[in-house]
């Protein structure tokens, strides 16, 4: 399918190497299939081909990874380049989501969520406080000396 953007050999060559290069055709006909004219085609592809060509020198023929991808943004010194590497990648990970490795955040365990839950039990324990007064509290609420004791109304400015 690239045939029907570029003639010459030699881009076809160097469009079909590289990390993406053998689903450059596949990302030909997706361009194709959606109706993008040959001009904007032609665009997008060469901005994904050059994208494969730097993950070949990073990851080799490996699925390539979101660093990969971000130093690959890096490299560009201005926003309009860049937004348009976005735009082309954001189609390459749509037509070849096999060949990425999408990096799900790691939840990582809160540290102070131990404090903080034995700080809520004080609240609810000796202040009385309800669960969102607590969350009120916990989050940055009013001081515990405004609050004053459970019993008492609080106090007015």
């Amino acid at each position: 399918m690239l045939d029907f953007y570029f003639s010459y050999r030699g881009v076809l060559k160097r469009l079909r190497s590289g990390a993406l290069g053998g689903e450059m055709d596949r990302l030909a006909e997706h361009f194709f299939t959606v109706g993008y004219k040959r001009a904007s085609a032609k665009i997008y592809l060469s901005r994904i081909a050059r994208f494969s060509q730097f993950a070949a020198t990073r990851c080799g023929l490996m699925p390539i990874h979101q660093d990969v991808i971000d130093s690959y943004l890096g490299s560009f010194t201005t926003d309009t380049p860049r937004i348009g590497a976005v735009s082309a990648l954001a189609h390459a990970r749509r037509v070849a989501p096999e060949r990425f490795i999408i990096s799900v955040p790691s939840e990582r365990a809160d540290p102070d969520a131990l404090l903080l839950a034995s700080f809520s039990d004080y609240l609810r324990r000796v202040r009385g406080l309800e669960p969102k007064t607590r969350e009120g509290v916990l989050l940055g609420g009013p001081p515990l000396s405004e609050l004053g004791p459970p019993s008492s109304p609080r106090p007015r400015p």
